[in-house]
């Protein structure tokens, strides 16, 4: 029995049905050209490659999905985040892109940890 109040594969279905990889991979790209536009020389810095090596030739691993209960708000909010790893050629991790999702799958918020 499970501790966890969620159901495993429903949960598993909800991932591939709601495609919230595809879009957080959309949402990814562009923040990342955004944040290219805004500052090329960070971006650079950060990534240790120009926005066309990075999209090009750089993987973008799906790596979790988690729901929470965000107490930031008031009443608190169940919220979905999602996180894709960025890794360089060689494999190294480079960043994480985080987007939060509230219960109808609009953007919150997101992030990058580079």
């Amino acid at each position: 029995m499970s501790v966890i109040p969620v159901d495993p594969e429903q949960f598993s279905e909800f991932i591939d049905k709601s495609k919230i990889f595809d879009t957080t991979r959309q949402l990814m790209t562009e923040y990342l050209t955004n944040w290219y536009k805004d500052d090329a020389e960070i971006f650079v810095e950060n990534m240790q490659a120009d926005l066309s090596t990075v999209l090009e030739h750089y993987h973008f691993y799906h790596e979790f999905v988690s729901i929470t209960k965000n107490f930031n708000f008031d009443p608190p909010m169940d919220t979905v985040s999602c996180t894709i790893r960025i890794t360089d050629e060689e494999d190294d991790c480079c960043a994480r892109y985080r987007t939060v999702f509230d219960d109808q799958l609009k953007i919150i918020d997101d992030t990058i940890e580079a």
